[in-house]
């Protein structure tokens, strides 16, 4: 497989899982508010915490828009200036499919443009509140659909391996940002928030990553924080668990080979999670140094992938992945723009 091949395969995985992800962030956000704004005076939980879980506050303060529950929600759904809002995600997931699509189930193609076409029409409209869940629950479905599609159809290959690599990254780095913004400052403010509240809020932990249910089936039917910290972070049953998405990438870069340096960094990671005291971080001590710890050990682990895999090619004295005699092209360091220092937002065609 070509290098820019395979870096359009990786980049279509992690835009595709980037638009599920964050429209089940927005769902889950918008259900709780309307859970816990009518029955407590302390909110520890509002619109703006979206912002930085995305990493665009930035973007968002840098135009003239309404920090508002609307002006945040359209912003993240279909501002096209930001670029990780979900329309402008599911675009470069196509554009990056589109330029790849030989190696993909002709149906692959069909399912992403649908989406692409019909999120593109609908953000078009006006978006009422009302209607939000049912848009944004209809695009979470569809990525399931186009990604159970793939595991059910494609051939167990490199280009396989390089699909679940992107998924699998995007997804752990999602773990850690969600627990960062929102579980490490419920921590700081618990002497506020009195339990009942606190189990509320992490129940919408556990829903920004469709975990609600399996934590109940797995662990216990009560929620208590300590226990949704270790879950999420150590689980290795949970797909959508931090550490379930590191091993994917670790299985993952064993498929294709060659990543000796990468495995490295992923050794790493499990020996900070291997020596977390969860029940310690659970009280507030040192959460979020731990979870940015994390944070730039996935972004060491995106830029040494990068580097093994991507930028390969040197066509007259021009580097199509982004280094040319070991320096780093524009276009390398324009995928590094999601803060805090830590995984790009953008890569890929179009990006």
């Amino acid at each position: 497989m070509l290098s820019r091949v395979a870096e359009n395969v990786y980049w279509t995985a992690r835009y595709l899982e980037r638009a599920e992800d964050s429209a089940r962030l927005v769902v889950a956000t918008h259900q709780a508010m309307l859970d816990i704004a009518p029955v407590s005076q302390v909110q520890p939980m509002n619109w703006e915490q979206l912002l930085t879980i995305t990493g665009s506050r930035e973007t968002f303060l840098a135009g003239a828009r309404r920090a508002d529950e609307a002006g945040i929600v359209d912003f993240l759904v279909r501002d096209e200036e930001n670029p990780g809002s979900i329309l402008r995600s599911l675009r470069l997931a196509r554009e990056n499919l589109r330029t790849t699509r030989e190696l993909f189930p002709r149906e692959a193609w069909e399912f992403l443009n649908r989406l692409f076409l019909e999120t593109r029409a609908a953000c078009g409209r006006d978006f009422p509140a009302a209607k939000r869940v049912e848009f944004l629950e209809g695009i979470t479905q569809e990525c399931l659909k186009i990604a159970g599609l793939l595991d059910a159809t494609m051939v167990r290959d490199e280009t396989f391996s390089m699909f679940r690599l992107g998924r699998y990254l995007e997804r752990a780095d999602m773990v850690t940002r969600i627990l960062d913004v929102r579980g490490a400052l419920m921590l700081t403010r618990q002497e506020v928030v009195d339990r009942p509240l606190r189990n509320a809020l992490w129940l919408t932990v556990l829903k920004s990553l469709s975990g609600d249910q399996m934590y109940r089936r797995q662990v216990r039917p009560r929620i208590r924080g300590v226990e949704v910290l270790a879950f999420l972070l150590k689980d290795r049953s949970f797909p959508r668990a931090f550490r379930y998405g590191v091993s994917g990438v670790s299985r993952c870069l064993a498929a294709i080979g060659g990543a000796d340096l990468a495995q490295g960094i992923i050794g790493r990671i499990e020996e900070s999670l291997y020596l977390a005291d969860i029940t310690r971080l659970a009280d507030n001590a040192g959460l979020h140094d731990f979870l940015d710890g994390l944070q730039l050990l996935l972004g060491q682990l995106h830029l040494t992938i990068s580097r093994t895999y991507f930028d390969q090619e040197v066509v007259a004295g021009v580097s199509v992945g982004g280094v040319v005699s070991g320096r780093t092209s524009t276009a390398t360091v324009s995928r590094c723009s999601r803060p805090p220092a830590t995984t790009p937002l953008t890569g890929g065609t179009s990006a």
